[in-house]
């Protein structure tokens, strides 16, 4: 008989029922473990995917393939100079690097006074307060929810406008502000409101600080040309992690720096450590599949031990049915059935119990804690149902070893087995 009409066979189903009910704790304690194998692989993917959104979605307005420098303190003496210099870019030094490196896309220097005093009315606070270009925001867009971000005007006519973070908005202007168009004390200088952002997608960037065009503050701060850092970002065919040495090695030149001395320029490879981030995630997602195969693979080997210990106890009922005209294939149908149908039972299980706890953390975890970087943990339908099939066709195979011992089983023999 073929398998798949003994699929539809109602008498192969009341038997399957009837071989569960029998051995019910057995059976139960032999599932959960093709049941854990399918909820580990669902939980362990879905939340890796979900790391990989997550990753994706707070980096969508970034210039991913980006680098941080920045002056350092020389740590060996060189050419006349002796070790412990204090090296300062200059704004000279970002257009000779603008000349040098035509392949850079984005551009932007940027100062920076934390813990300055921010004051509305009688109200005042300690806030951070930076110095940007409009590239900047370019590079690493923040949601800006009201008004605008600082513009190539503001930089060319020194404007006092500035743009606060939705926490400083908040703290001078309670809940849902409306301050455009209002006026702060930042430090002794008063400046109007044009703008209010949320989220950040620059991994250095918070909520809470206050952003003003450089050239102001250069003027405001007295800064001249000195510049803290640079942020800088290519277009993502070029390698960042190359581009990196060689910027360094030219402001080591211009800025009269040992080649050897790793201290005197500072910096941060945004694309660099983004690059390993990936690579860690589809480092957990392989190991997400290879926990939850090798689990499922050593449930569904148990469930072909129960079967041969099940072959094992039912030896005088196949010897009947043999005697009673019984071909070999349906023995074998009925034995691989059990293995699928228990196989897929508890396999069915360990995805419910795995899309609930990614539900939870979807809806209630993640949203209660805006730190955890997870967006939407789940698993897609297409390797859902890999999944299933590789586990059907797993305990097809897992069943073949009980099934051929059952039709080996001679009539005469079983009919004498006590």
């Amino acid at each position: 008989m073929n398998f798949i009409k003994f699929v539809f066979d109602p008498d192969a189903w009341s038997e399957v029922y009837a071989a569960i009910r029998k051995n019910k704790l057995r059976t139960i304690l032999t599932m959960i473990g093709v049941a854990w194998g399918m909820f580990l692989f669902v939980l362990l993917l879905g939340v890796t995917r979900g790391l990989q959104n997550g990753f994706d979605r707070n980096l969508a307005d970034a210039a991913t393939n980006s680098l941080f420098v920045w002056g350092g303190t020389t740590s060996m003496p060189y050419e006349g100079f002796q070790k412990g210099r204090k090296i300062e870019l200059k704004m000279s030094d970002v257009r000779k690097i603008q000349a040098h490196f035509p392949q850079i896309s984005l551009l932007a220097p940027r100062n920076s006074k934390p813990s300055s005093v921010i004051a509305y009315g009688s109200k005042y606070n300690f806030y951070t307060v930076n110095g940007d270009y409009p590239d900047q925001n370019r590079m690493f867009g923040k949601d800006i929810i009201q008004g605008r971000f600082i513009n190539e005007d503001d930089i060319k006519n020194e404007t006092k406008i500035c743009v606060l973070g939705i926490e400083v908005a908040e703290q001078f202007f309670g809940k849902n502000p409306s301050p455009l168009g209002k006026q702060i004390r930042i430090s002794d200088s008063y400046y109007t409101i044009v703008g209010v952002y949320d989220t950040p997608s620059s991994p250095v960037e918070t909520k809470d600080q206050i952003y003003i065009p450089f050239t102001t503050f250069q003027k405001v701060y007295n800064q001249g040309e000195t510049i803290q850092y640079l942020s800088l970002s290519l277009p993502n065919n070029y390698d960042i992690i190359s581009f990196e040495k060689q910027l360094k090695a030219y402001l080591k030149t211009i800025k009269n720096i040992a080649p050897d001395d790793d201290q005197a320029i500072g910096g941060f490879n945004l694309g660099e450590m983004l690059g390993k981030i990936m690579k860690f995630v589809k480092g957990l997602q392989f190991l997400a599949i290879v926990v939850g195969g090798m689990t499922l693979f050593s449930g569904v080997i148990a469930i072909a031990s129960i079967l041969l210990i099940t072959v094992s106890e039912r030896t005088k009922e196949f010897g009947i049915r043999r005697a009673l005209g019984a071909i070999p294939a349906q023995i074998r149908g009925q034995i691989l059935l059990e293995s699928v149908v228990l196989t897929l039972i508890a396999g069915l299980f360990g995805i419910i119990m795995a899309a609930s706890i990614l539900m939870l953390l979807n809806e209630i975890i993640v949203p209660a804690n805006e730190n955890i970087p997870l967006y939407n943990a789940s698993i897609d339908l297409v390797t859902l149902f890999t999944a299933l099939a590789v586990m059907i066709v797993m305990a097809t195979l897992a069943g073949l070893i009980p099934a051929q011992r059952a039709i080996l089983i001679k009539p005469i023999d079983a009919l004498r087995d006590e």
